[in-house]
C-alpha cells in the first residue's frame, strides 16, 4: 500500500458563497457517516399538510440500536403528556430494523397493546422491511404518506413495496417543526436516545411535497441528473461538499440542491455573547458561551494539574421539568489523559490506564429513597477524579455526588477541589460547601443524606494523571477529544472557568466569585472569559473549515486555547450504487496510489493456516482499522494453536469497544480485563499491542499513545504453526466462531456465546505481526511510514518507510491488492491470508475522479470536464498561464488579471470573491479523519 502525508504545510483556502453548484454526474460523490449523530434542522417549513415522500440511500450493519432515519418533532407547549409526545412524533421513520412510518403516534411500539394504539399495530405488529445488511450493502428506502385514503402509508426498498397500511392518521402535517437525520426527538430538536440513534452511512436524501409513484421512484432512486428540476421536491442534500457551506454565526452547512434554501446545519458552535451576573447584592459583567450539543475543545493541551486542582465555573442550565428536556444532563468540564505510576486499587497490574474522566464535573437528576423521597429527582452536581468507569471492571470509577437545590436556570458559580494526598473532593456551590451523598470508589458504592453526615469524601487518593490531554466544555470525552454522547450534552451556558494546579481556600473561592481581575493568580493554569475579544477567528484548516478559537487568560507560560465546534457526522466516500440516464453504474473514484483495505464481517474469513515461525516470546502486532459497530465485541486479531481453553486464545487482541488481550488464555480475570479504551467510533485508528514473555507486560497503544499496560502470560511461550484469523473470534483453531446466526464459517451455538457476538464489522489495513516488543518510538515512526507519501530517490529505494525485509518483521500485509482472494505477505515469508468469501475490497487514501466537479486527492483543480484548455486540464491539474479557484466546481481564469472579471461574471461569482478563494499554494489532501491518518473510505 502506498501512502500520503497527511501534514499539511499549505493548503487553498476554499471560500464558500451563496450559490448553488453541483458535481457533475460521474461518481456518486460523497455520504454522511451518522454514529449517534443528531442533525435537525429547525423551523423546517417544507412539509406539505396533505402528502410527503422521503427517499434516501442507507448503508448500515447496526443490530443492536433501532436506528431512526427521520425524525420531525413540533415545539409543543400540551400540558398533555400524550399529545405532546405525540407531537415530538409529528412524523418519524423509525427502526431499521423493522422498519415503520408514523404520523402523530403517541408510541412508536408498545406491548402489550390490546387496543392497538401504536403504530407498530398497524403493520400488524410484524417487521415490514429491514435495511441491515451484514456486510454493509446500501438499499434504497423512500416512505410515502398521503391524508387520503386514511392516512396511507407506503414503504418502498429498493423500489419495490414492501408495505401498504391506512394508520388512520389524517390531520395534517404541520410546518415550521425541528427535521432530524439520524435520531428520534423525545422533545424538540434534542432529547434524543441513543439505542434509537442510526449508526450507518447515508446518501441522497431527498423530501417531496407530494406522494410520489412506484414509477417516479424507480424511475429516479439512482439517478441525481435532472431531479432538481421536479416538480414537489422541496429539499435535497447530496453530501457532496464535504467542505461544507459556511452560513452565519459560524454555522456550517450541507447544501441544499433543491434550491428552496434548506440547507442542513452539521456544525452549530456555541454562541458567544454578554451577561450580567445577579446573585443577591452582587453583580458581575462577563462574557458567556451558550452550549446546545457542540463544544470547546482542545486535543492536545499540556500543562493541567498532576495533583492538587480546584476548578471554578459560572453555569446556567434550562429549569427542572418532569420532561425529557428538563431531566436532560448536562456535561460542564471534562478532561481526559492517562494515570502514571503505580495505580492504586489495581492489585499492581495496572500502571497505566485512559482515564476518561480524569477530571469530571457534570449536573444530572438521581431518584434515591435514601437521599431523598425515592420519588423527586434530586438535581445533583457529580465529579470524578481519575476516572474510566469501563476500565478493571470499575475498579477505577471514582465519582462523589453533592445533593444541590439546582432546579431554576438562574446563574450559580461551582468551585471543585481535590486534594491528592488524601483524595479529599469538596464542592461550594455559590459559595457554600457542600456535604457529598453519594460516592462510588474502587468499585464500591455508598449513598448517605447531608442531614446524616453524608458519605466518605475522599475518593482516588494518590493517583496521578499526566499533565497534557484532551480538555473540553460541554461535552463528556468517552476517547481523546470525542465519542461524546448527544444526549448528556451541555444545553446551558458557562462563564468564567478556570482551572487551577492548587486546592484553593473555601475564602479565596469565596472572595474572588465575582472579580474579572484576580490578585494572586499563582497557580493559575486555565482560563477562559468568554467576551468578543478573548475569541478569535481561527486558521483556515486542512479541509477548508475555520473555526473560532476561545483565547486562554491564564498567566501560564502553556497556553491552552479551545476551539468552538460541534460534534458534526462525517463525510466518507460514497459507494451508493448510483447510475447515469442510460442506467450504467457511477464510476468509483480511485486513489491516486491504488491504496486498498479490506471491508471484514461475520460474513468473511481472512487466515492463514500453519502459520510458522509465530514470535514465541516476544510480540508486536499492530494495524490501521475503522469501525462504527458498537454491537459485537470485535475481534481484529485471534491467533489459535489449539482446542477450546487450551490453546485457542494463545495470542487474541479483541473488544474494539473495550479493549481486551488474552496471551496464552490468560486474560485477567475479573479485576483486570478491560482497558476502558475502544476505537470503533467511525475513524481511522492505528492499534498497537506488545509482549514480554519474560515479565509479562503487556501495552496497549492507541493511535501511538500507550492507553493501556496489564501483565499477560508472564514466562509462557506461544507456540509456532497455529491458525491466524483476521476479523473472527476462533475457539478452534481455523472455526468455532463466536458469531451470530447465519455467519460465515463453523460457527458456535447461541448458548455458548459468552461474551455475544465478536466479529469484526469494519475496515482493516497495515497489519505487521514483528519478532520484538517494539518502542513507543518505533509504533510512532511506523505510524508516520504509513501515513507519509512514499518519497523514492534516484535509486528506487522508499525513504523512511518500514522495509519488507526487516529482519525483526515476521509478516506485513498491505492490502495493495485491491481485487482477487489472496493477501499477499510482502516480507515473502509465505504468511499469504486466504480470503474465504467474496472480498469487499475499499479503496483508502486520497481518493479522486477527475471531472467530477470536486477537488479531490491530487488534484488542483476540478471544473466539472476533462477537458484541456480551460485553465484546468484533463488530469485536473491547473493549467500554465492559468489560475483557478477554490470553489467546487472549479472556476479558472487566464492569469491576467484583466481577464478575471470576465470569469468572474461566467461563474456568478463576485470578482472579489473569486480572487479571495485562490492561493498560490496547492491544495496537498482533502483530510477527513480525527487522527494522524489523511485516510477516508
Amino acid at each position: 500500500m502506498r501512502t500520503y502525508s497527511c501534514i499539511i504545510v499549505a493548503t487553498a483556502v476554499t471560500v464558500h458563497v451563496g450559490t448553488v453548484s453541483t458535481a457533475a454526474d460521474k461518481s456518486p460523490g460523497h455520504a454522511l457517516l451518522l454514529n449517534n449523530h443528531a442533525v435537525v434542522l429547525k423551523g423546517f417549513e417544507g412539509f406539505a399538510s396533505d402528502a410527503v415522500t422521503f427517499e434516501a440511500w442507507l448503508s448500515s450493519s447496526d443490530v443492536c440500536n433501532a436506528g431512526t432515519i427521520l425524525s420531525y418533532a413540533l415545539d409543543s407547549n400540551s400540558t398533555n403528556a400524550q399529545q405532546r409526545t405525540a407531537d415530538f412524533n409529528h412524523f418519524a421513520i423509525f427502526d431499521a430494523h423493522r422498519m415503520i412510518a408514523c404520523h402523530a403516534f403517541t408510541y412508536f411500539t408498545l406491548w402489550p397493546d390490546p387496543n392497538k394504539i401504536s403504530c407498530y399495530s398497524k403493520y400488524g405488529n410484524h417487521p415490514v422491511t429491514s435495511i441491515l445488511e451484514r456486510d454493509g450493502s446500501w438499499h434504497h428506502i423512500a416512505v410515502t404518506w398521503t391524508a387520503a385514503n386514511h392516512g396511507t402509508t407506503k414503504i418502498y426498498q429498493d423500489g419495490l413495496l414492501m408495505a401498504q397500511v391506512e394508520t388512520g392518521a389524517t390531520e395534517p402535517l404541520q410546518p415550521g417543526g425541528a427535521l432530524m437525520l439520524g435520531a428520534d426527538q423525545d422533545c424538540y430538536a434534542g432529547c434524543t436516545d441513543s439505542t434509537q440513534a442510526y449508526h450507518g452511512l447515508m446518501d441522497e436524501v431527498r423530501i417531496w411535497s407530494v406522494e410520489r409513484t412506484q414509477e417516479q421512484i424507480l424511475d429516479n432512486m439512482r439517478m441525481r441528473d435532472g431531479v432538481a428540476d421536479q416538480s414537489g421536491l422541496v429539499a435535497y442534500w447530496t453530501f457532496d461538499d464535504p467542505n461544507m457551506l459556511e452560513g452565519t454565526s459560524g454555522v456550517w452547512q450541507a447544501r441544499d440542491s433543491s434550491k428552496n434554501g434548506h440547507h442542513l446545519p452539521l456544525v452549530t458552535p456555541p454562541q458567544q455573547d454578554m451577561v450580567t451576573i445577579h446573585q443577591g447584592r452582587q453583580t458581575y459583567d462577563t462574557g458567556m458561551l451558550s452550549f446546545s450539543n457542540n463544544y470547546a475543545l482542545n486535543e492536545a493541551v499540556g500543562g493541567m494539574p498532576e495533583k492538587d486542582l480546584t476548578v471554578e465555573m459560572w453555569a446556567r442550565t434550562p429549569a427542572y421539568k418532569r420532561t425529557a428536556a428538563g431531566l436532560q444532563p448536562s456535561e460542564l468540564l471534562s478532561y481526559a489523559t492517562h494515570t502514571t505510576g503505580a495505580v492504586p486499587f489495581s492489585r499492581g497490574i495496572t500502571d497505566h490506564v485512559f482515564v476518561d474522566d480524569a477530571i469530571l464535573i457534570e449536573k444530572y437528576y438521581v431518584t434515591d429513597a435514601k437521599v431523598g423521597d425515592g420519588n423527586t429527582p434530586l438535581s445533583t452536581i457529580g465529579v470524578s477524579i481519575n476516572a474510566n468507569p469501563r476500565s478493571n471492571k470499575g475498579k477505577l470509577h471514582h465519582w462523589i455526588n453533592f445533593d444541590v437545590d439546582w432546579k431554576d436556570n438562574e446563574w450559580h458559580h461551582l468551585a471543585v477541589t481535590w486534594r491528592f494526598e488524601t483524595g479529599k473532593t469538596e464542592l461550594l456551590f455559590d459559595g457554600v460547601a457542600n456535604v457529598p451523598t453519594w460516592r462510588g470508589s474502587a468499585g464500591r458504592w455508598q449513598s448517605k443524606p447531608a442531614t446524616e453526615g453524608g458519605v466518605d469524601p475522599n475518593m482516588a487518593a494518590g493517583t496521578l494523571r499526566l499533565p497534557n490531554g484532551s480538555l473540553v466544555l460541554g461535552q463528556n470525552q468517552e476517547c481523546y477529544g470525542g465519542c461524546f454522547n448527544p444526549q448528556s450534552s451541555l444545553r446551558g451556558d458557562l462563564a468564567d472557568v478556570r482551572i487551577w494546579s492548587k486546592a484553593l481556600t473555601q475564602d479565596a473561592i469565596r472572595a474572588n466569585r465575582f472579580k474579572a481581575s484576580l490578585e494572586d493568580t499563582d497557580g493559575l493554569v486555565a482560563r477562559y472569559v468568554f467576551t468578543a475579544d478573548n475569541i478569535q477567528e481561527g486558521s483556515t484548516d486542512a479541509n477548508g473549515l475555520r473555526k473560532k478559537v476561545v483565547l486562554d487568560s491564564s498567566p501560564s507560560t502553556m497556553k491552552k486555547p479551545l476551539y468552538l465546534w460541534s460534534d458534526m457526522p462525517r463525510f466518507e466516500v460514497s459507494t451508493a450504487p448510483l447510475a447515469d440516464k442510460q442506467g450504467q453504474p457511477l464510476q468509483l473514484p480511485d486513489s491516486p496510489w491504488l491504496d486498498h483495505a479490506l471491508f471484514l464481517s461475520d460474513q468473511q474469513v481472512l487466515l492463514a493456516t500453519n502459520f510458522q515461525n509465530f514470535p514465541s516470546t516476544a510480540v508486536t502486532v499492530e494495524f490501521w482499522m475503522w469501525s462504527v459497530d458498537n454491537c459485537n465485541q470485535g475481534v481484529p486479531f485471534s491467533y489459535a494453536t489449539g482446542p477450546y481453553g487450551d490453546g485457542d486464545n494463545s495470542f487474541l487482541i479483541y473488544g474494539y469497544n473495550n479493549w481486551m488481550i488474552d496471551v496464552m488464555e490468560e486474560n485477567g480475570g475479573y479485576s483486570d480485563r478491560d482497558s476502558g479504551t475502544g476505537s470503533a467510533d467511525g475513524q481511522w485508528h492505528h492499534v498497537a499491542v506488545t509482549w514480554a514473555s519474560q515479565d509479562g507486560h503487556t501495552h496497549l497503544y492507541l493511535d501511538g499513545r500507550k492507553a493501556w499496560s496489564t501483565v499477560r502470560g508472564k514466562g509462557k511461550r506461544i507456540p509456532s504453526g497455529g491458525t491466524l484469523v483476521i476479523g473472527r473470534e476462533q475457539d478452534c483453531p481455523g472455526g468455532c466462531f463466536d458469531s451470530r446466526e447465519g455467519a460465515a464459517g463453523q460457527t458456535q451455538r447461541t448458548y455458548q456465546l459468552e461474551y455475544g457476538a465478536q466479529d469484526f464489522i469494519g475496515v482493516m489495513d497495515e497489519i505487521r505481526i514483528w519478532s520484538t516488543v517494539r518502542s513507543q518510538s518505533q509504533i510512532q515512526q511506523g505510524i508516520a511510514s504509513d501515513v507519509k507519501r512514499t518519497e523514492v530517490n534516484e535509486a528506487d529505494v522508499d525513504i523512511g518507510r518500514i522495509k519488507h525485509n526487516d529482519p525483526d518483521l515476521v509478516a506485513y500485509w498491505t492490502f495493495e491488492e485491491g481485487s482477487g482472494y489472496l493477501v499477499k505477505d510482502v516480507t515473502g515469508k509465505g504468511h499469504d491470508l486466504h480470503i474465504q468469501q467474496a472480498p469487499q475490497w475499499r479503496v483508502v487514501g486520497p481518493q479522486q475522479l477527475c471531472g467530477n466537479g470536486l477537488v479531490e486527492g491530487l488534484e488542483h483543480c476540478d471544473d466539472g470536464n476533462t477537458a484541456s484548455g480551460d485553465g484546468c486540464s484533463s488530469t485536473c491539474q491547473i493549467e500554465e498561464g492559468f489560475r483557478c479557484s477554490g470553489l467546487q466546481p472549479s472556476t479558472c481564469w487566464p492569469a491576467d488579471e484583466s481577464d478575471a472579471a470576465t470569469a468572474a461574471a461566467q461563474s456568478g461569482v463576485s470578482h472579489d470573491t473569486l480572487k479571495s478563494t485562490f492561493s498560490l499554494d496547492i491544495p496537498q489532501l482533502a483530510c477527513w479523519t480525527h487522527v494522524c491518518a489523511c485516510r477516508t473510505l
